[in-house]
């Protein structure tokens, strides 16, 4: 493989590679632009710091020596600027399902990632039985991956005092705490009001029970979870009928150059 410069130059050459990665730069330096006029500081360097982003996939590709196909690469930069229109345009509350989308597509996303890196590690997928070993692997990393994201929302939360593990309402809790023993549960159903008492003779009215982001941080990871079975249904099929759709989809590690077969 040639040099960094060298790389970065021949990579860019690509049409499709290139309209994808000016795209997503141009949105970011757009949303910069915006959120300058706007006098938001937060939003302003949140753009700034996507766009850098884009970066991230050539010196990735260089450096573990893969190549990632153009739909790879705009389904991540897509996924990054879901990141980055959910939390500054409020995306995330416009359109309900939107961070599912986000976390599914992120399951097929680290599930190719982490096939990629199991035929970099473990050699070619040529026959059935290591191409399945590949598939686990897949699978494995992805829900790994998704697991981590959660600890990192969750470390955020207490130490930053963010909201990443985003709270929903319920109308029932089922619980051990206040029964005082694990034997026997306290079930409070049609829920309908909670009074928050803080500070001096403060409250707050919520329609409801607050859970503090388990149910969340469960769906995101099932979606995940959803999104890493498809990528491995879609291989498994792809496999034997269409072999050029994992060419697309799955980045292609490149020894000496050369891009395995």
């Amino acid at each position: 493989m040639t040099n960094f410069i060298g790389y970065i130059k021949e990579r860019f050459k690509e049409k499709a590679f290139t309209a994808v990665f000016a795209v997503y730069i141009l949105a970011c330096v757009s949303s910069a632009v915006y959120w300058c006029v706007d006098f938001q500081l937060r939003n302003l360097l949140l753009s700034l710091l996507y766009a850098l982003i884009a970066l991230v996939v050539p010196i990735a590709e260089y450096i573990i020596k893969f190549k990632c196909g153009s739909l790879f690469v705009g389904a991540v930069l897509f996924l990054a600027l879901g990141g980055l229109t959910g939390s500054c345009f409020n995306l995330y509350t416009i359109i309900p399902f939107f961070d599912t989308l986000l976390h599914g597509l992120s399951g097929v996303l680290f599930a190719c990632v982490g096939f990629a890196l199991s035929v970099r590690f473990f050699g070619k997928a040529d026959k059935v039985k290591t191409f399945f070993g590949h598939l686990v692997f897949a699978l494995c990393f992805s829900l790994a991956i998704a697991v981590l994201w959660e600890i990192f929302e969750y470390v955020c939360t207490l130490l930053v005092g963010a909201d990443m593990m985003e709270d929903t309402i319920v109308n029932k809790i089922n619980s051990y705490l206040l029964a005082g023993s694990h034997t026997e549960t306290v079930t409070i159903d049609g829920i309908t009001k909670t009074v928050i008492y803080y500070g001096e003779g403060k409250t707050y009215t919520i329609n409801g029970y607050l859970d503090l982001g388990l149910i969340d941080t469960l769906i995101d990871m099932i979606i995940c979870t959803v999104g890493a079975v498809a990528f491995a249904l879609v291989a498994t099929v792809s496999r034997f009928k269409f072999p050029r759709v994992n060419e697309i989809l799955i980045p292609q590690p490149f020894v000496d150059g050369e891009k395995l077969d």
